[in-house]
C-alpha cells in the first residue's frame, strides 16, 4: 500500500435527518458509523486530516418540494435533524463543510464550499470518502474530488445508498468506479494501515 501519499477522510451527511427516524431518512444510514468511527480515530491518531460535511439548508430554499424542489424538507440549520448522528466520532480536530446555505442543491461537499482550498493548502493528495447517501452526495462529492485533482477511494461498507429507483446505490458506484474512483471496503483499508 502506497503509504507516502498525503491523506485524509471525508464524511458525508451523516446527520440525523439521514439515518432511521429523520425526515429524509436512508434505510439502514445509522450502519455507516461504526465503521467511519473506525477510520476517523485511525486517521486523528496518525495527525491526518477528518472533514466532515453537513447539508445545512435554510427553512425555505428551493432545494425543497414546498419551494419547487425535489426533497422533503431536511437539515435545516440549528435543528436536531441536521445534527451529526450522535454516535458518530466527534474531535476539536475534525472540521466541518457546510453546504446547502442557498437555494442550490449542493449535493456536493465541493459545491459553494473552500473545501477544495482546504485540502490542497493541507496537502491532500487522496480522499476516503464515506457517509450518505452513496447515489446523491457522496457520488457527486468523489466526482467533484476527483475533478479537483485528487485520488479517491469511495468506502463501500461506509455508505448507503437512497434508492429513489431501484438500482440506484449500485449506478451510483458504477458511476463513481467508470470516473477513477478506487471502490473499497473500509475494513480492509484499515486493515492495512
Amino acid at each position: 500500500m502506497e503509504n507516502h501519499r498525503k491523506k485524509a477522510l471525508l464524511v458525508v451527511d451523516v446527520q440525523n435527518d439521514f439515518c432511521p427516524g429523520g425526515s429524509l431518512a436512508v434505510a439502514h444510514g445509522d450502519e455507516v458509523v461504526a465503521p467511519l468511527n473506525k477510520l476517523i480515530e485511525e486517521f486523528l491518531e496518525r495527525g491526518e486530516p477528518v472533514f466532515k460535511s453537513r447539508d445545512w439548508h435554510p427553512e425555505k430554499t428551493k432545494h425543497f418540494t414546498a419551494y419547487g424542489g425535489t426533497w422533503p424538507v431536511h437539515c435545516v440549520q440549528n435543528t436536531k435533524g441536521a445534527e451529526f448522528h450522535s454516535e458518530l466520532k466527534d474531535d476539536i480536530h475534525i472540521r466541518t463543510i457546510s453546504k446547502g446555505l442557498g437555494d442550490e442543491d449542493s449535493y456536493s461537499a465541493f459545491d459553494v464550499t473552500d473545501l477544495a482550498l482546504q485540502l490542497q493548502r493541507l496537502g491532500v493528495e487522496e480522499l476516503w470518502i464515506g457517509g450518505l447517501a452513496t447515489d446523491y452526495c457522496v457520488k457527486n462529492t468523489v466526482l467533484d474530488a476527483l475533478k479537483e485533482g485528487f485520488r479517491v477511494k469511495a468506502l463501500t461498507d461506509a455508505m448507503r445508498a437512497v434508492e429513489l429507483q431501484p438500482g440506484d446505490g449500485e449506478r451510483a458506484i458504477k458511476e463513481m468506479r467508470d470516473a477513477g474512483a478506487e471502490i473499497v471496503s473500509a475494513q480492509v483499508l484499515s486493515s492495512k494501515l
